[in-house]
């Protein structure tokens, strides 16, 4: 084991350091003087989904240790699709002075583009042959099939449209599923433990970047509009 992975594997890397990126860009964004009550509870909610996922998909959970059983997967799962939901969920309730509003109908489209890519990954890993490193096969396969859907979702989804300063969000979740990607590729192509120092970036944007982004385009979005934030 190199010493990127090393750093990559320890609590140093999971959870502390994305505890920080999270409270970092949380601190910053809830902050905003700008920035639309209704987005900043939202930011607030992204806040404590970030913290409660570094600490339980940590491999040691600090407080309860190990996670045994089924929980050892449902866990990881329900925060996978949770972290793409903050996204999707996003597009569907964003209004276009930079705040957001709940709509049930929205939410359930959002609820089924969040299962688009698991349930794609999984066909696709289905129908390759089984390889030593099947897990990070799935990674890839699974980060660049979101990355395909945001930048579908970019030109078709209609919240774009009413809600234009999404468009550097989406573009954000691009980038971090890219960088994880190309950390992906690194490791299968050649086990560089160098994909593991990369893999860092992309782990920080996710957990703190998307916060801050939302929180900077949401107020850009209202000082722009000039109407009572809600």
């Amino acid at each position: 084991m190199g010493p990127f992975e090393a750093f990559y594997e320890s609590p140093l890397q999971h959870p502390i350091l994305l505890w920080g990126a999270a409270l970092l860009a949380g601190a910053w964004a809830l902050t905003r003087p700008g920035l639309a009550p209704s987005l900043r509870r939202y930011c607030g909610f992204l806040l404590v989904l970030s913290l409660l996922d570094a600490w339980l998909t940590a491999r040691h959970v600090y407080g309860l240790g190990e996670l045994g059983g089924a929980a050892t997967r449902l866990v990881p799962l329900f925060f996978v699709l949770a972290g793409d939901a903050r996204f999707l969920v996003l597009l569907g309730i964003a209004r276009r002075g930079g705040g957001i509003e709940i709509d049930g109908r929205r939410l359930l489209i959002a609820a089924a583009l969040t299962l688009v890519v698991p349930l794609f990954s999984q066909t696709v890993m289905a129908l390759l042959p089984s390889t030593p490193g099947g897990a990070r096969v799935l990674f890839l396969v699974y980060e660049l099939a979101f990355a395909a859907l945001t930048v579908a979702l970019m030109r078709w989804h209609p919240g774009l449209r009413e809600a234009p300063w999404l468009a550097p969000v989406s573009r954000f979740v691009v980038l971090y599923y890219l960088l994880w990607a190309s950390a992906d590729a690194i490791l299968l192509a050649t086990g560089f433990d160098l994909g593991f120092a990369l893999r860092v970036v992309p782990n920080a944007l996710y957990y703190g970047g998307l916060i801050a982004v939302i929180a900077w385009a949401g107020e850009r979005a209202n000082e722009a509009d000039g109407e009572e934030p809600r």
